[in-house]
């Protein structure tokens, strides 16, 4: 009796082991449960969005900031000395060349003149004398020629006197636009004394300073587009490139000429010079899918044949309201526009189509 309840107790005891042994080996092992979610992290690719951009034709252009200039810009001065009896043009006026725009007292110049006619008439029949004896043989050479000398000096006195009541008219010597008046009615004026300022400005220099780097694409006669703060546009060409640089900046100075025949710009205001210089094949995209790589370099990243990512240095030929122009890139790419800034070149990802194009 005693016997058979250990035998029973011993058998228990192995059916109990037995079924503790085929639980734990049922069971899966922890190292194999941790690793097959790692597994499948591993092989799980980056998705970036990517959109197709195939190069077109972009002009490259040297961009300065300038201003608008009068073509010229004159301070008429007096050539004789005399008061203001009259000003014929207000400030501001358009005046034609030839034009009187102040007018000096003539005082005795009238009277001046007439005696300088009487005296070079005299010395006319006196020269007329000399040479009428001279022929006779009863009149000396020297004074034949005393008379002609003094016939002269009578003839320069008068063309003198009469250049000096001309210049009692001040007198515009270009079309243009009284700019500032520097005198009034009454005012006492000696030789060289400013008058007015006449400014041209039915053709007007656009000024800019291009950097060295760029100056060397640039000729005379190339075409320029002039934009002006307010936004309106004009055309022009080029007319000067300084061949000294500015000893401050090392830049050059450049001039183009804008037609302004209804004087719709003005003198002085700020304006963009956008200058032609070269027709590139270029890719035109958003500035937001531009990147730098780890050496500081400006570019694109971009999804190759194998899906993986390749990283393209660019550079700028165009900037526009809405995009730029870039150069460095083969015709056709997949430009990578989300997603950049996680991925580096050389990685495998997963290109998912953006329905936006690059740019």
């Amino acid at each position: 009796m005693k016997r058979s309840a250990y035998l029973s107790l011993g058998l228990l005891c192995a059916v109990a082991v037995w079924m503790l042994s085929g639980s734990l080996e049922g069971a899966p092992r922890p190292d194999i449960v941790a690793s097959a979610p790692l597994a499948t992290a591993e092989s799980r690719l980056m998705k970036v969005l990517v959109a197709d951009s195939a190069a077109g034709t972009a002009t490259r252009e040297v961009v300065v900031q300038g201003q608008l200039e009068p073509r010229r810009r004159v301070e008429i001065r007096a050539q004789t000395a005399g008061q203001v009896v009259e000003l014929p043009v207000e400030k501001g006026a358009r005046v034609r060349a030839g034009d009187v725009i102040a007018k000096l007292a003539q005082d005795d110049r009238a009277a001046q003149l007439a005696r300088a006619e009487a005296e070079v008439a005299s010395r006319q029949l006196d020269l007329s004398a000399s040479e009428k004896l001279g022929r006779k043989g009863m009149q000396a050479q020297t004074q034949i020629k005393s008379a002609q000398a003094a016939l002269a000096a009578a003839e320069a006195e008068l063309e003198r006197l009469r250049i000096d009541l001309e210049h009692t008219r001040v007198r515009a010597p270009f079309d243009g636009v009284v700019e500032t008046r520097a005198v009034e009615v009454g005012s006492l004026l000696e030789r060289a004394d400013p008058v007015v300022e006449l400014v041209d400005a039915s053709v007007l220099k656009a000024v800019g300073y291009v950097p060295q780097q760029s100056a060397g694409d640039l000729a005379l006669g190339q075409a320029v587009k002039v934009r002006l703060l307010d936004g309106r546009t004009a055309e022009g060409k080029i007319t000067y490139v300084a061949r000294v640089a500015d000893p401050g900046t090392r830049s050059f100075q450049v001039e183009a000429e804008v037609p302004n025949p209804d004087g719709s710009f003005f003198s002085g205001v700020s304006a963009e010079l956008r200058i032609a210089v070269a027709e590139e094949t270029a890719h035109f995209l958003s500035p937001a899918v531009l990147t730098l790589d780890d050496s500081g370099r400006v570019g694109v990243k971009a999804v190759e044949s194998g899906d993986e990512v390749a990283f393209y240095p660019i550079s700028l030929v165009r900037t526009e309201a809405d995009g730029v122009w870039v150069s460095g890139l083969p015709t056709r790419v997949r430009i990578i526009t989300q997603g950049q800034g996680f991925v580096n070149a050389g990685e495998t990802v997963e290109p998912v189509g953006d329905d936006r194009d690059a740019s």
